[in-house]
């Protein structure tokens, strides 16, 4: 039987934030992955909205202490947190809550990890028959390009998300290129780089929640403004007066629109809903997840990633294909919380 609660939850909200200080001479869009104080605001108020207590604690090096010496007894934590450093970082968490036993929501580490690794997603999805652009792994600046690869080319960070590490010399259309961007990137971030046939064709993301039974909301289509059809990292309005004050870099304005529910036909439509549920089975996601689309120039939807742990801002993109469907925020947050409840057994 499971647990059966008869007042609102003592929920701990893990999250990583953008604070004054953190660039420490890093690239601007190191924080990419970074939550700011309004996202968490958001988040708190939506989860105490239906009657719970929030915990907040930031998911840095004292996570486990806090988190096994909460304020009061935790009954679940509400996972944004992307983690601070390492190739697995989103998994950290999640790892820390299975150690000790407490429920949380979202995916599990396994999962978390390898969506974070570009490479070895494609692989699994490659395996399963679900079309992603080619692609080849660089571990250093002067590995040739293996036979069969096509230009152009995107160089991407293997272990990152947000589009963090791109930029309009991210397209290439030859080997002096890539092996330029490669030795570029690699030397700014010290990662690994991944490149992958870029394809130029309509962009789409498709948000899921549930389980057992998962529901994919309306279906965004990106509008890009520029000439070269990149999704670049913006940062929100509030941190402007922050990264202004620690770097020297040019902020960068956003060059995309949304539409959602984007204008496509129904085929269309099916065939990336069908893929993305396929997707979100293969790679065991939970909860809620993103999972973005690019087609070729045949018109068939490529899958590019997911991202299991998508910004949950208000104002993001995920919020606002939950708005389409006529879901408010508030809505959206505690659903996430309710399909981790009952994953657990816990009955409210």
């Amino acid at each position: 039987m499971g647990k059966y609660l008869k007042m609102g939850l003592n929920v701990a909200l893990a999250f990583n934030l953008i604070e004054r200080g953190y660039m420490g001479g890093k690239p601007l869009d190191s924080i990419a992955e970074l939550d700011s104080l309004e996202t968490i605001k958001s988040l708190k108020a939506a989860l105490e909205s239906e009657g719970h207590r929030v915990i907040p604690i930031k998911a840095d090096e004292n996570f486990y202490r806090n988190i096994r010496a909460p304020i009061m007894p935790i009954d679940m934590v509400f996972n944004i947190a992307e983690g601070i450093r390492g190739e697995s970082r989103e998994s950290h968490v999640p790892a820390i809550c299975e150690m000790l036993g407490i429920p949380y929501t979202g995916s599990g580490p396994l999962t978390l990890a390898i969506c974070l690794n570009k490479a070895r997603t494609k692989e699994i999805l490659k395996f399963y028959g679900l079309k992603t652009p080619d692609f080849q792994v660089f571990r250093s600046s002067g590995e040739k390009l293996r036979k069969g690869l096509k230009f152009p080319l995107i160089v991407k960070l293997l272990h990152e998300g947000s589009s963090m590490g791109l930029s309009y010399d991210s397209v290439v259309y030859n080997e002096e290129e890539l092996n330029g961007q490669i030795k570029k990137v690699m030397s700014k971030y010290q990662e690994p780089i991944i490149a992958e046939e870029f394809l130029s064709g309509r962009e789409f993301t498709v948000p899921i929640i549930g389980n057992e039974d998962p529901i994919v909301l309306p279906i965004i289509e990106v509008m890009f403004k520029g000439e070269v059809k990149i999704n670049l990292f913006v940062p929100d309005d509030p941190v402007i007066p922050i990264l202004k004050k620690y770097t020297n870099e040019e902020i960068p304005k956003s060059q995309t629109e949304i539409v959602c529910p984007a204008q496509i036909p129904k085929r269309l439509e099916n065939k990336m809903k069908r893929n993305a549920l396929k997707c979100y089975e293969i790679m065991e996601c939970r909860d809620w997840c993103r999972i973005e689309f690019r087609l070729d120039e045949k018109g068939i939807p490529n899958i590019l990633e997911l991202n299991p742990i998508p910004g949950i801002d208000p104002t993001y993109w995920f919020s606002k294909s939950a708005y389409a469907m006529s879901m408010t925020y508030n809505q959206l947050i505690n659903r996430i919380l309710d399909y981790a409840l009952g994953r657990y057994g816990i009955k409210k």
